[in-house]
């Protein structure tokens, strides 16, 4: 009983996370997103615009391309708590980090793709307070918060936080100036600068593509096809990864097949167009990732 009990808390768990990707598009945890507007029709993406380096909004671009594609984790060398940093990775370019051009304007800043990882700066923690070298301006430094909403999920200063974690549905940015920089300049249309400003918070949405693996979960080594038509294909897998499972957006598990080698072809002939969730089991963590079924 205990064990079915289990199971039926950890789906019921997963249903949730998968329903709040498809109707909220809210932050779940370090991973891979698009990250787009909110109330728009359609809604806007940012996108670096490879052209000018600039990060501007654009209709989305399915299947899923780089330069939509931003990694948001905690910040390695964050100026404070909580702080994340948004990078992304684009053949023929390399790593970039999304950043300010500089913070003179400070609160109105335009964002960029700066080429390179984020700022790294060296510290000494022996001393009270610590004392850090090297740049550490904040210029690619960001921070979720919260936008109050009406019912239609809109922001609106006199509605109601958010149901859940309230601190993912609005995006605020550091430097050396403070943190009252937030998203809240909606673009008029395709083609405008990424802006934030001082003014109105507005709401922000997180389009999970997968999540990071956790640190007992090397998933650096995984391919998993995107998208598929009849054939679902992941390769590299570890030898300590038991099962690949298949979920609908609202959590109902659509296919499973135990692993015994290091990759695994399943049929998909049979489900219907749409997004699906691949999960990706061992004993020590999972990984996921979104795929379209055409």
């Amino acid at each position: 009983m205990k064990k079915i009990t289990l199971k039926i808390s950890a789906f019921l768990l997963f249903t949730m996370f998968a329903f709040q990707v498809q109707a909220q598009a809210n932050f779940t945890g370090d991973g891979i997103y698009k990250i787009s507007t909110s109330g728009l029709t359609p809604n806007l993406y940012m996108t670096v615009d490879l052209s000018t380096g600039a990060i501007v909004w654009q209709p989305e671009i399915t299947p899923d391309d780089e330069t939509q594609l931003w990694t948001i984790q905690g910040h390695r060398t964050p100026a404070s708590a909580g702080l994340m940093e948004i990078t992304g990775n684009i053949t023929g370019l390399g790593p970039v980090t999304m950043a300010t051009a500089d913070d003179s304007a400070h609160p109105s800043q335009t964002l960029i793709a700066r080429p390179g990882n984020p700022v790294s700066v060296a510290y000494d923690d022996t001393t009270d307070p610590i004392t850090y070298s090297g740049d550490r301006s904040g210029l690619d430094q960001f921070q979720r918060r919260k936008a109050k909403v009406n019912a239609e999920g809109l922001a609106d200063p006199a509605g109601a936080n958010p149901p859940g974690n309230p601190n993912n549905n609005a995006l605020f940015l550091q430097n050396t100036l403070g943190t009252n920089s937030r998203y809240g300049v909606i673009p008029a249309a395709a083609g405008d600068v990424v802006t934030f400003d001082g003014g109105g918070i507005d709401v922000i949405q997180f389009h999970l593509i997968s999540l990071l693996s956790t640190p007992d979960f090397d998933a650096s080594s995984i391919f998993v096809s995107n998208p598929v038509n009849d054939e679902l294909t992941i390769k590299g897998l570890p030898s300590n990864i038991k099962q690949i499972s298949v979920y609908s957006l609202l959590g109902q598990e659509v296919l499973s097949r135990t692993v015994n080698s290091e990759s695994i072809k399943v049929d998909v002939n049979t489900l219907t167009s749409g997004m699906y969730l691949v999960k990706i089991s061992s004993d020590s963590g999972s990984f996921t990732k979104k795929i379209v079924k055409q």
